[in-house]
């Protein structure tokens, strides 16, 4: 039970952190649906701001307490926050498992910068706020720690559960939940996506494809090493893709 708590009170403050970039990006586009339709009551920014953060800690609630529930059941781990609570062995090595995973979010990182500078020739051209460096640094708190709740935690290792207890198919089960929460991960993200570029064929593909790819990564380091892991991937990722890379690339497209 300490485990869910740890994971929940976490995975909300990542939820709180993202929201200045969130509203940051989506400004404009409730500013524009607000000159649309005139008569329609969108409410003040600080009562969706809480509506959000309500909504994210519910969600995120409830994926805590599943995914550590479940993991358990199909040995999936927290290795690191084991050994804190419990004084539990620790089956490699901390610090070069950690070097692992900086290394997996720097270099996927750079993996999207590259398909998206290919994407983004093709892709319609938008007008919004640039967050700021700060605030993308903050969202990555998000990104490595409440997506990892919601989309590893939860829905990887509900998948793997539900696979191998139904079909008996051993390591083929973890593959099955890295794979379909890679997938959802960036299936996902598609709202927010159709919000910036509209629908298309393409929005679909550029939006799966550079989110489902991590999500493969870090599912299998979620599998082999541990949920903090996957985390430690990701935020690594989100900080070079967000704060460090992500900026200066968009400046360069918009030439």
């Amino acid at each position: 039970m300490t485990e869910f708590f740890i994971f929940w009170i976490a995975a909300s403050i990542g939820a709180i952190a993202v929201m200045p970039y969130q509203f940051k990006m989506l400004k404009g586009k409730i500013e524009e649906e607000a000159k649309k339709n005139p008569t329609k009551k969108i409410p003040p920014t600080p009562v969706l701001i809480l509506i959000s953060i309500l909504q994210s800690v519910i969600l995120l609630g409830v994926s805590a307490f599943i995914g550590t529930w479940l993991a358990p059941k199909v040995d999936l781990h927290w290795w690191l926050i084991d050994q804190w609570l419990n004084g539990t062995d620790v089956p490699y090595s901390i610090s070069w498992t950690i070097l692992l995973s900086v290394l997996v979010g720097a270099i996927v990182s750079i993996v999207i910068i590259g398909l998206d500078f290919l994407f983004m020739k093709r892709m319609p051209k938008v007008d919004m706020d640039e967050p700021s460096r700060f605030q993308a640094l903050l969202a990555s708190f998000y990104g490595g720690i409440s997506e990892e709740v919601l989309t590893r935690l939860f829905i990887m290792t509900g998948v793997v559960y539900v696979s191998s207890s139904l079909l008996g198919i051993g390591n083929a089960s973890y593959w099955i939940g890295i794979l379909f929460a890679a997938l959802l991960f960036g299936v996902g993200h598609l709202p927010a996506a159709f919000g910036l570029f509209g629908k298309s064929n393409l929005v679909v593909w550029r939006t799966v494809l550079l989110n489902a790819i991590p999500g493969i990564l870090f599912g299998y380091l979620y599998w082999k090493y541990g949920i903090e892991m996957a985390m430690i991937a990701h935020f690594t990722g989100d900080i070079f893709l967000h704060v460090i890379f992500g900026p200066t690339f968009r400046k360069r497209m918009e030439k």
